[in-house]
């Protein structure tokens, strides 16, 4: 169906709810309607005694009263839910399409917001430059670079990793904010694509909420391998070492086990913040975080209450679990999130899809591993990982994603026909992102499915600290 087909439907669509808002009050007011009735309502409910506006009354327990409400309810809205029900197939017939970001999709960037926390931080609204299509171009002829768990890095290992990461965030800060490598940028192109600064194309002058977030939907998890991948890449690129790896945070792990034999992964607890993000000598350092991120033998609060996200309730309330009580609420959570709970619509995340509205509540659109830990060890390190328009400023955050994308993978492995989406509309979503040469790229999900073929992978870590917790059912869990 041509565009100015799209276009019309949904003008009518427009023009339905507007004429609704104008004379709903009418309708509503109407003898055909019940109301509550407010005075002498019954004690064991506040919905059984309704009156009409033409002054009847009765009550629902009656079987002819409530036979007479039905009838009424029905002859309205029966035919508002077939409109309803006829309006959905029409728009998802005709504008259901995969996100795709454009020149203009970054001339239109307006500023956004985050749970009513206002943002600016659109990147320049004027592409320069070619946008390139990113293609993986892995050489299968040389090994995998493997990211590290974090909490292994030892001796000569753990020196030169730790030099390497402040020298590469050092260049990366001294780059001038016209750079789109540097380190603000890196924020800021997040923040853009986090907080609906962005519009879907063609959609600006119209009156429903089509701004575009890669949380709360399907591109969660792809996104952020995207983001971390070319922030690596940037790394690599300033260092002058084509094999640096950005290692990750293994916080999901809270048991220290003996290896397998002829194992050489890494089998230590991860559940505590790595030291060298807690130094405040440090490159990585950053001190706008809670007070329980610094304490060095506080294990993370993956079960961390999710309604403390929301930075207009104040400073959170941090409960005092032990180190026992805490490991077990983490491989609960973990074992719920990544197993029990994780079918593939569920894990991945809502379809989010041109001509969707932008989803605003984590618990209508996250998959259970954007939930559980993504956003409570977001809402439990605090400061500015707390929203998406500032979380990149706290380096943590990347090693803190590069599990995250490694927990995308070891799903994938778990069985239980965890399979990717093969909708094209998920597979063919296109990002622009800036390479490590400061070149726009356009990348597709599909290009970002394969590990392999991006050149990396993943140490070996004690994930049947979590896959096999024998107490799954625990009232307490998600």
């Amino acid at each position: 169906m041509s565009d100015f087909t799209s276009v019309a439907v949904l003008s009518w669509s427009l023009g339905l709810r507007r004429w609704w808002l104008s004379h709903g009050r009418e309708l509503i007011t109407s003898p055909f309607l019940v109301q509550p009735k407010a005075p002498g309502r019954s004690p064991t409910s506040n919905f059984i005694l309704f009156s009409f506006t033409d002054g009847y009354s009765g009550n629902l327990r009656d079987p002819t009263t409530f036979l007479d409400v039905l009838n009424i309810m029905a002859s309205i809205v029966a035919p508002v839910l077939f409109i309803q029900c006829l309006l959905s197939i029409l728009l998802t017939t005709t504008l259901a399409a995969p996100i795709n970001i454009t020149r203009e999709t970054f001339r239109t960037c307006r500023p956004g917001n985050w749970f009513g926390n206002p943002s600016d931080c659109c990147p320049p609204k004027i592409i320069k430059g070619p946008i390139v299509d990113f293609c993986p171009q892995y050489d299968a002829t040389k090994p995998l670079r493997v990211r590290k768990a974090l909490q292994c890095l030892s001796g000569h290992e753990l020196k030169t990793y730790t030099r390497k990461l402040e020298k590469g965030y050092a260049l990366m800060r001294a780059l001038p904010d016209s750079d789109p490598r540097s380190f603000k940028r890196q924020n800021e192109i997040h923040c853009a694509y986090g907080t609906g600064s962005f519009i879907q194309d063609g959609s600006t002058n119209l009156t429903i909420d089509l701004t575009i977030d890669v949380h709360m939907n399907w591109h969660f998890l792809p996104w952020h391998r995207m983001f971390v991948y070319f922030h690596e890449k940037i790394l690599q690129k300033l260092l002058g070492d084509p094999e640096f790896s950005l290692h990750f945070w293994n916080f999901d792990n809270s048991v220290t086990a003996t290896p397998r034999h002829g194992s050489h992964g890494c089998y230590k607890a991860g559940h505590f913040v790595p030291p060298m993000y807690n130094e405040p000598s440090k490159a990585t350092f950053e001190a706008n975080r809670s007070f329980m991120a610094f304490e060095p033998n506080r294990p993370v609060d993956i079960a961390f209450d999710l309604s403390q996200l929301n930075p207009l309730l104040g400073l959170p309330i941090f409960p005092n679990n032990t180190v026992e009580e805490q490991t077990r609420m983490n491989r609960e959570i973990m074992h719920r999130s990544m197993i029990t709970l994780a079918n593939t619509t569920s894990f991945i995340g809502k379809a989010y899809r041109v001509g969707d509205a932008r989803i605003v509540i984590p618990s209508a659109g996250s998959g259970t591993i954007e939930l559980w830990p993504h956003n409570t060890l977001h809402a439990w390190i605090g400061g500015w990982m707390r929203q998406p328009s500032t979380a990149p400023i706290d380096p943590l955050f990347y090693p803190f994603h590069a599990n995250m994308d490694r927990l995308w993978s070891v799903w994938r492995k778990l069985g239980y026909g965890n399979d990717d989406p093969t909708d094209p509309d998920w597979l063919d979503t296109t990002f622009l992102f800036w390479d490590e040469n400061a070149v726009m790229r356009r990348v597709k999900v599909r290009d970002f499915v394969d590990l392999n073929a991006l050149g990396y992978t993943f140490e070996e870590v004690n994930d049947a600290s979590w896959i096999f917790f024998d107490n799954s059912t625990s009232p307490g869990a998600p």
